[in-house]
């Protein structure tokens, strides 16, 4: 079976791209004196900036957002956790879905 380099050429385009997907996942939460600690982990968003397009979104929801923290996890992830009122877990899964553009349901009735 023979293929032609520009066959081959296409398929090299998109490979990268079915490997190396953009990805997040919730990772937890728990009290957090009388706040809600909120965790969860990304590739592939914008890592150069310490997931600030993170921070971002989910002020933009009128979330105030307390003692934000984002750290490289050294797997290719990163790990970000904020605390904020308890209730407010659904505005913060909104603004993630805002940046990925994908919906996980994270930390239901928090």
């Amino acid at each position: 079976m023979r293929f032609s380099t520009s066959v081959i050429a296409v398929a090299a385009l998109f490979a990268p791209s079915l490997v190396a997907a953009d990805d997040w996942q919730c990772n937890g939460n728990w009290d957090d004196g009388g706040l809600r600690r909120l965790s969860f982990t990304f590739d592939g968003y914008c890592e150069g900036s310490y997931g600030q397009c993170f921070l971002d979104a989910i002020r933009g929801k009128g979330v105030t957002v307390h003692n934000w923290q984002a750290w490289d996890l050294g797997n290719g992830y990163w790990e970000a956790d904020l605390s904020t009122t308890a209730g407010l877990a659904w505005q913060v899964n909104n603004a993630i879905q805002d940046v990925t553009g994908t919906w996980r349901g994270c930390w239901p009735n928090q």
